[in-house]
């Protein structure tokens, strides 16, 4: 929900970076705090877990400047990707005033994508926003990955209500600034219109934030991918030791546990490949962790057979 000022002419309005675990949210905050002059960006705050970098938000306060008599303050947040993490999704989608969806184009994320689309808007709907009435952006991330489902693919399964879209990859910054140029410009008309106030400008002066006469350092993604997946290891390995803990018989859960075990043993020699490649490593973390989920499963019909 916007928060008006009439006495000292400020509006801050609050952006939520959406979208499935480890599709770039981070990524994009992260480049955008490079770009943004000092003076007119807060701290950027992040909270990690051992299973996602987030784990209530990032959160980066901007200044924009004055557009007309208002001076104008966005809040940029992110969400945590993890199913397990929906009440907090939901908590900091509360009183937000736009929403970029940041989609992994890799063709095995598609479920994934979707899973979380139709989570967003039915947290929307728990907070009292009308999901069709909120300004979205879609960003399609990682296009320089190998095995991508096209813009037309992607727009035809993610984007049916024909939101504006942008290609990115978040890393290298491509596509990061102007998906949250076309966000603050559109949620700015969006905001003008809803409270009948002029504070819209043919173009918003983003630029004016950006950084002159030097180069931002693109956001130090893959050292941190490997660390997340390292701590996803670990959280596994927890999480393997506890189901076996609770075991009373079974000897078939303890084979599904012999398999994860193998699996993890798999991924720690693959972080150590070169060659490795990244979407072929988190291809390994999505069998691991759909197995500890049929090994739990198998261990709640145990329990009350």
């Amino acid at each position: 929900m916007a928060l008006f000022n009439y006495a000292t002419k400020e509006v801050t309005l609050k952006i939520v970076y959406y979208g499935p675990g480890l599709s770039g949210k981070t990524t994009n905050l992260q480049y955008l705090h490079s770009l943004i002059e000092p003076e007119k960006r807060g701290k950027l705050i992040s909270l990690a877990t051992e299973a996602d970098r987030t784990l209530f938000f990032d959160f980066m306060p901007v200044e924009l400047g004055k557009i007309k008599d208002f001076s104008i303050r966005f809040q940029l947040y992110t969400v945590p990707g993890q199913v397990r993490y929906n009440a907090t999704r939901k908590l900091v989608l509360k009183g937000a005033d736009a929403v970029v969806f940041v989609a992994d184009s890799q063709r095995q994320m598609l479920q994934e994508n979707l899973e979380s689309l139709n989570n967003m808007r039915e947290n929307l709907l728990a907070n009292n926003i009308d999901p069709d009435d909120i300004p979205v952006v879609m960003q399609y991330n990682k296009r320089d990955l190998p095995d991508i489902l096209s813009v037309e693919e992607l727009n035809s399964a993610l984007n049916k209500k024909r939101y504006p879209y942008f290609e990115a990859v978040a890393i290298r910054g491509e596509g990061v600034k102007e998906t949250f140029q076309e966000i603050t410009r559109i949620l700015l008309k969006h905001i003008s219109q809803k409270h009948r106030i002029d504070i819209t400008e043919e173009r918003p002066p983003v630029e004016e934030m950006i950084k002159t006469g030097e180069r931002a350092e693109p956001a130090p993604q893959r050292k941190e991918v490997r660390e997340d997946i390292a701590l996803l290891i670990q959280e596994m390995k927890e999480t393997m030791k506890r189901v076996e803990e609770s075991l009373k018989d079974g000897s078939d859960i303890r084979s599904t546990l012999q398999h994860i075990e193998m699996q993890i043993k798999g991924l720690k020699e693959a972080l150590h490949e070169s060659n490795k490649k990244h979407d072929d490593i988190l291809k390994i973390l999505r069998d691991i962790r759909n197995a500890i989920d049929r090994a739990k499963v198998k261990r709640r019909w145990l329990l009350f057979r």
